[in-house]
């Protein structure tokens, strides 16, 4: 059987466009992972109904945002499970380049601004451990995070890995936590 010139050129055109489609989706799937650093202060502690410890941090960095860490705490303060999620999001001016208004009650502030609302990294907490005393954290030591979901702009995010160490997180004013995410 003799093919005709036109199927002959249309499968080759198919298998081109697969291939083309196919090599496409391995580049997009073989991007290195890439880590994003943050830092984050003015911590918040207290317990849900579970009787986990709630930390809420707000952060600055690669990623900023709000840090929400659901620690179940074991009596010598090691982690026995928990889960966390990263609210990335900020505020930006309206108009960056707006002269100031000297009629505002603050002159020099911006002209508004807008919410800027980057998405959400959540997971589970793998392991790590806590410098506790009377129920209040007062450290996180090298807390190992399990990143499985993303939401938004991270909607892409299915699997990556990040810690968390922190110091006077009973200190509001004082608390500083540092994280490390890679996805």
């Amino acid at each position: 059987m003799r093919i005709k010139p036109l199927r002959a050129s249309l499968c080759a055109a198919s298998i081109a466009l697969a291939l083309t489609f196919f090599a496409g989706t391995q580049a997009k799937a073989q991007q290195p992972a890439v880590s994003y650093n943050s830092t984050f202060s003015i911590a918040e502690q207290s317990l849900d109904s579970k009787g986990r410890t709630v930390i809420v941090m707000q952060g600055t960095g690669d990623l900023p945002g709000v840090l929400t860490l659901v620690l179940s705490l074991a009596a010598d303060g090691t982690i026995s499970g928990g889960e966390w999620a990263l609210n990335v999001s900020y505020t930006a001016p309206l108009h960056p380049d707006a002269a100031p208004d000297p009629n505002s009650p603050d002159p020099d502030s911006a002209q508004g601004e807008q919410l800027i609302q980057k998405g959400v990294l959540s997971g589970t907490i793998g392991s790590g451990s806590t410098t506790a005393a009377n129920g209040v954290v007062s450290a996180i030591n090298s807390l190992q995070l399990v990143l499985t979901h993303g939401t938004l702009q991270f909607a892409a995010v299915t699997q990556g890995s990040g810690s968390v160490v922190g110091a006077h997180i009973d200190d509001r004013a004082n608390s500083n936590a540092h994280t490390s995410l890679t996805f």
